[in-house]
């Protein structure tokens, strides 16, 4: 009798367990995997490429600007495609910090998704000498180039660091964070702090369990409005204005969107060393190995 009971137990334990694999494969298959991107300074330019882009179904986005951009939000109603957009000042402290709070609050990361944070805001005042530097501008700017991404991606790191899932943080840097030029030595010394800070926060994800891979891009010259406002730039302030001029009307400038290609056909690339500087150069590399056309 103490056997067959046994026999009888140990047959319903063994239901039980294809009961629950039965449940398990059955969710496996109808979980749909889902991409969560958090964008900064979507409103224009790299940012707004890279947004246009990934208003996809299988994303889920996340854009901040000082200002709405209506058709993206548009675009992402019209393809039913979720995107939350916040009009935020990250130049803030206590905006950048309730921001990326509200951000989390409206995620649920499952085992299959990947999430991703481009700190691409950014802004180039104040363009002067060192001797007249307009000291409010250049703590707004230090705050929005600099302190902003580390506020970010500190909470960024925080919310994800038990999860072994693909995780990803691009800082947007500049070649300005390795060349000096006379009249931007406050965007001069925040690209190159924000490359450092990159440098640090790939060392310490080394040393973690479930490491996110973060990087920062030196993108190369783009059209945008930054670029724009260098060119409207007065000389005696940046002595290199007419090079940049010069570069525009022999049409060497790239485009945004050819930019944004570029960069989302790499964001996770397993072949980008966590804590490391990039050129658009290197992640065209990636791509021609890959077989990935640039545009």
């Amino acid at each position: 009798m103490e056997t067959l009971i046994m026999f009888s137990c140990c047959i319903f334990a063994q239901q039980i367990q294809e009961a629950f694999l039965a449940v398990a494969i059955l969710q496996f298959q109808n979980y749909k995997s889902m991409n969560y991107y958090i964008i900064t300074g979507a409103s224009r330019g790299i940012g707004a490429a890279l947004t246009r882009k990934l208003i996809v179904p299988g994303n889920t986005l996340f854009a901040v600007s000082r200002n709405l951009n209506e058709d993206l939000v548009e675009l992402a109603a019209s393809l039913n495609v979720p995107l939350f957009y916040f009009e935020t000042d990250l130049s803030v402290r206590e905006e950048a910090e309730t921001f990326i709070h509200n951000v989390f609050s409206k995620i649920n990361l499952g085992p299959f998704d990947r999430i991703a944070l481009i700190n691409n805001a950014g802004m180039l005042e104040p363009v002067s000498p060192i001797k007249s530097i307009d000291f409010a501008l250049a703590e707004k700017h230090l705050h929005l180039n600099l302190l902003a991404p580390m506020i970010l991606s500190s909470v960024f790191l925080t919310e994800t660091a038990r999860l072994d899932i693909q995780k990803v943080i691009l800082n947007i840097s500049s070649g300005a964070s390795f060349n000096a030029y006379s009249g931007w030595s406050v965007y001069c010394s925040s690209k190159a702090g924000l490359d450092m800070f990159t440098q640090v926060a790939g060392l310490e994800q080394d040393a973690e369990d479930q490491p996110a891979n973060v990087f920062a891009l030196a993108p190369g010259i783009i059209e945008t409005g930054m670029q724009e406002l260098i060119r409207t730039s007065d000389k005696s302030l940046f002595p290199e204005r007419d090079n940049f001029i010069r570069l525009y009307e022999e049409g060497k400038l790239s485009n945004p969107e050819d930019i944004a290609h570029i960069i989302l056909s790499t964001i996770f690339n397993f072949d980008i060393v966590t804590g490391s500087v990039v050129t658009i150069d290197q992640l065209k590399a990636i791509m021609n190995t890959l077989g990935i056309p640039y545009n």
